[in-house]
């Protein structure tokens, strides 16, 4: 074995390391949403609304709510559902337990002046599109909300991009009626929501330009020619 041949073995926990480095940083920014009280990104609001609404944990709703994408996502493939992706199921509760870590330990942003609301919903958004990008590196599995979004799109004509909206729109009304039902106010579903909506993907797409920007360049200084010095006479003393 070489110097540079990496073993299967310290490859796959190094993806795996990225893969719950990306899913904490998530946590933080979803924490950070929380605390901004502005509205969170779409696939948080049920969560919160029922968090606010129960004395459940906003995290052990999460961790619930993707177990049930989870099986949904069974129910939708049936036999095509690959076995791998029930590694979902511990990644659900690992998610759902550092996003309660990161609400206790990011507990300083609450705020009650507006703007500085809208300071944390920003940083919180940022957070959650660097952590969503670092999360889907590896290529291991989806987290369950994606899962479900894939496996909708598996079974119909309907494109990813498309079929995300759909979905993270649906839980986004879903959650306005119940935090109107349950508490007669909106907790969780606000203008922060519609910014995280659009933040998120922007941050995602942005790094992932910058990256390839950067690859670029280093694959064209690699490849481009060396230019020979000129001949230069030099006059004897």
């Amino acid at each position: 074995m070489t110097s540079s041949t990496v073993p299967p073995t310290t490859g796959a926990v190094r993806r795996w390391l990225i893969f719950i480095c990306g899913v904490c940083i998530m946590s933080v920014g979803i924490a950070l949403s929380v605390h901004g009280q502005l509205g969170t990104a779409p696939i948080s609001t049920f969560p919160v609304v029922i968090g606010t609404a129960t004395s459940w944990s906003v995290g052990t709703v999460t961790a619930a709510m993707n177990i049930v994408f989870v099986g949904i996502q069974a129910l939708i493939l049936g036999r095509q559902f690959p076995l791998f992706q029930l590694i979902q199921l511990p990644v659900a509760v690992l998610f759902g337990t550092v996003i309660d870590l990161s609400l206790f330990l990011t507990r300083w942003a609450e705020t009650d002046t507006y703007l500085l609301q809208w300071v944390v919903t920003i940083i919180g958004a940022i957070t959650l599109g660097v952590g969503v990008y670092i999360q889907v590196q590896p290529k291991l599995l989806y987290l369950p909300g994606e899962g479900l979004v894939m496996a909708l799109t598996q079974v119909s004509a309907v494109r990813f991009g498309t079929m995300k909206q759909l979905v993270d729109w649906s839980l986004v009304v879903i959650s306005a009626v119940l935090s109107l039902s349950l508490m007669q106010q909106l907790v969780g579903v606000r203008e922060g929501t519609v910014f995280a909506a659009f933040a998120v993907g922007a941050v995602v797409k942005a790094i992932g330009s910058s990256r390839q920007r950067k690859l670029d360049g280093a694959v064209l200084q690699r490849t481009a020619p060396v230019r020979a010095k000129p001949f230069t006479k030099h006059k004897n003393v």
